[in-house]
């Protein structure tokens, strides 16, 4: 038989992925280190920098994994209005309360497993320090954030259409101001501010929102 060239391929890409991915989740993507990454996987150091070049490579694979499974399910509804009007209340509430099950009928999502310690979203908590990633990691969750502001313009437009939010709104600047209450309700969860307390600020902020 002719022998196969170089040694086999043993290092589990998927699995390394899945494991970062619960670490950042739980301690936060800036507080795990490679090391423990690796001693996770039982794998080497030089073994993730060959799979995914360096460390901002990791975190980037990681993201792209966050977003398909995580959030594309649920940004992806805010385009239909007539099925999810709640889609914005329900999006707080699942950052709030670390998941809401109206957001999306989306079988793969419905299925994930959070890790036991996280707190919120593993996006919104990376993007509270998106200055901190690497260029790749950090061009991924720049361009992933556009996108969202774009499904919360479509959001806010149907609202104006269907009388609920008020019609003199600037669909830009208010898209920019929901994804600044996401950023402060993660930023107050990890601050071990109470849900109670989280849930009338937040109240306080959208109520200019409606008419």
């Amino acid at each position: 038989m002719k022998k196969t060239l170089g040694r086999p391929k043993i290092l589990d890409r998927e699995k390394i992925i899945e494991i970062a991915c619960n670490e950042y989740w739980e301690n936060g993507i800036f507080n795990v280190s490679l090391s423990k990454i690796a001693s996770l996987a039982s794998v080497s150091r030089p073994g993730i920098y060959k799979e995914f070049g360096d460390e901002d490579g990791l975190k980037t694979e990681v993201l792209k994994k966050y977003i398909e499974v995580s959030a594309n399910p649920v940004h992806k509804n805010y385009d239909n209005y007539k099925q999810f009007p709640d889609q914005l209340f329900n999006h707080f509430d699942a950052i709030l309360n670390d998941g809401n099950k109206y957001l999306t009928n989306d079988a793969s999502y419905l299925m994930i497993k959070r890790p036991r310690k996280a707190i919120g979203c593993l996006m919104e908590r990376t993007r509270l320090n998106i200055n901190l990633l690497g260029p790749k990691a950090k061009k991924l969750l720049n361009s992933y954030t556009k996108y969202r502001k774009e499904c919360f313009i479509k959001y806010i437009k149907n609202a104006q259409i269907s009388g609920i939010f008020k019609k003199n709104l600037d669909v830009s600047i208010t898209a920019d101001y929901i994804l600044a209450q996401f950023s402060m309700v993660q930023n107050c969860r990890l601050n071990s501010i109470s849900k109670n307390k989280i849930q009338k600020v937040l109240n306080t902020a959208l109520v200019p929102l409606y008419k």
